[in-house]
């Protein structure tokens, strides 16, 4: 097990084929119940199911078959981000889903899934969808730039901390009130890596993306240009996010169609 992992915790418990590692003060055998119910499925993709049970959200690996076995366990510390992101994001006072428990579940050394337990966010919607409610109850251009002030303040947190997100789309950034945020999707995040240039252009090409079809350059241009570090000119920058941009959309499409799913 990485050092990163048992960092971020007590040592694992050890029940049957399962290593647990807990949040301070919540107890293994309450985490390992969740895991017997059924719940209410969020979402379901060929890596990952997501399901409500309580106020719990799980997250487990779904890939099965002897190439996934060889992932689960010979790439472990990429299929481990999530519990030490979550935890030294917490650390850091950016908003996630609190993290409650990690569970492996293996024999000597044989990994064949994990889970990650952590806070379902009541209340709260990705900021796709909590925009579109805004456009939808005729807010106006103050009104609007203010929430994208807000989020371009808390990715700009995010990066300050030393985490980075591979996949920083509109989806996986969710708020209540439009003006504090929570970050979910954590197996996508790196910790204490550089944000470089490029890393900086990859976010901002995917926010622009999730936000270019509700609403126009007049809003996304100083969003943009609030998360730039000095010395970056928006009108040699923004050319880029619309190239990268129209790229990402391109392959998107590419995908859904290739997977019978409807464009538009």
């Amino acid at each position: 097990m990485s050092d990163t992992l048992n960092s971020a915790s007590a040592k694992p418990v050890r029940t049957g084929c399962k290593r647990v590692w807990c949040r301070e003060g919540v107890p293994p055998e309450r985490m390992i119940e969740a895991l017997t119910q059924p719940g209410e499925v969020l979402k379901t993709s060929k890596k990952s199911a997501v399901r409500r049970v309580g106020r719990c959200v799980i997250k487990e690996s779904t890939e099965r078959g002897l190439a996934a076995l060889i992932k689960q366990t010979f790439r472990g510390a990429r299929y481990r981000r999530a519990w030490p992101a979550a935890r030294f994001l917490e650390e850091h006072g950016i908003g996630v889903p609190a993290a409650w428990a990690f569970i492996e579940h293996g024999f000597m050394g044989i990994v064949w899934r994990r889970t990650l337990i952590s806070e379902y966010l009541d209340g709260f919607r990705n900021v796709e969808q909590f925009l579109a409610t805004l456009i939808q109850q005729g807010a106006g251009h103050d009104t609007l730039a203010l929430f994208f002030d807000a989020m371009a303040d808390a990715v700009n947190a995010f990066s300050a901390s030393g985490a980075f997100h591979e996949d920083l789309s509109g989806k996986n950034l969710f708020t209540r009130d439009g003006q504090h945020f929570r970050f979910i999707d954590l197996d996508a995040v790196v910790i204490g890596v550089e944000y470089s240039l490029e890393k900086r252009m990859l976010n901002h090409i995917q926010l622009y993306d999730s936000f270019c079809d509700q609403v126009s350059d007049h809003l996304l241009v100083p969003f943009i240009t609030r998360m730039l570090p000095p010395g970056q000119d928006p009108r040699v920058w923004m050319p880029k996010v619309r190239k990268g941009q129209k790229a990402r959309r391109l392959r998107t499409e590419k995908k859904w169609a290739k997977q019978g799913k409807l464009l538009g």
